[in-house]
């Protein structure tokens, strides 16, 4: 359950921390700020790394990956630099600061900490070439999960996008959904795609009940 909005309160947050809780929801979903507040109440933290648009240095990935953990993250959502992605620079040489570099160096902290780790592309701004091309450098980094987005960019998750992913990570990470999944019948149809997790906001988690 994300908490993400610049806007979110400290109720927001505890409210949302219980409900994970009490319904055994696969996890709370906080600003790094937050991940102290959310973790007096429930377990099951992530925290959004890079958040919301990638474009932070590989070093201060990381040092929000070390935050977050010692402040009780037990994930933590990545945000690839999308925009580099677009313009073919991540892994290229003639870049300074490739981003994958901030990609593996998370994913160093995570496992020093225990956390497992979720990249996510931003699928809405890639063509079906580049989200493959994505997901074969996050299975190269070893990423636990690839997920399809932020829920801040213009559209969320597509059953295309999906579809691209599962076939490029060939079973050797997981996939999650997120964006846009409003009924129970969207749920559905991505974990028949897949999807082994579902991004769902508060406002639609009713609507997911059958």
């Amino acid at each position: 359950m994300p908490v993400l909005k610049p806007t979110a309160s400290t109720g927001d947050v505890i409210a949302a921390a219980k409900t994970v809780r009490e319904l055994g929801m696969a996890s709370v979903c906080v600003a790094p700020a937050n991940v102290k507040m959310a973790r007096q109440h429930t377990d099951r933290v992530c925290s959004v790394i890079g958040f919301p648009h990638g474009n932070t240095l590989p070093a201060d990935k990381m040092q929000e990956a070390i935050n977050a953990c010692e402040n009780g993250a037990r994930e933590l959502d990545v945000v690839v630099n999308y925009g580099r992605l677009l313009e073919g620079a991540c892994g290229n040489e003639e870049d300074p600061e490739p981003d994958w570099l901030g990609l593996e160096l998370v994913m160093d902290v995570a496992k020093n900490y225990g956390a497992r780790v979720k990249a996510i592309l931003e699928t809405c701004y890639l063509s079906p070439e580049e989200i493959a091309f994505a997901c074969q450098l996050c299975v190269l980094v070893g990423v636990d999960w690839v997920k399809t987005s932020t829920g801040f960019g213009p559209g969320g998750a597509t059953p295309e996008a999906v579809k691209i992913i599962v076939k490029a990570v060939q079973k050797k990470a997981q996939v999650k959904a997120a964006g846009g999944i409003k009924t129970y019948a969207d749920a559905c149809r991505y974990l028949d795609l897949g999807c082994t997790r579902l991004g769902v906001g508060a406002a639609g988690y009713e609507g997911l009940l059958p």
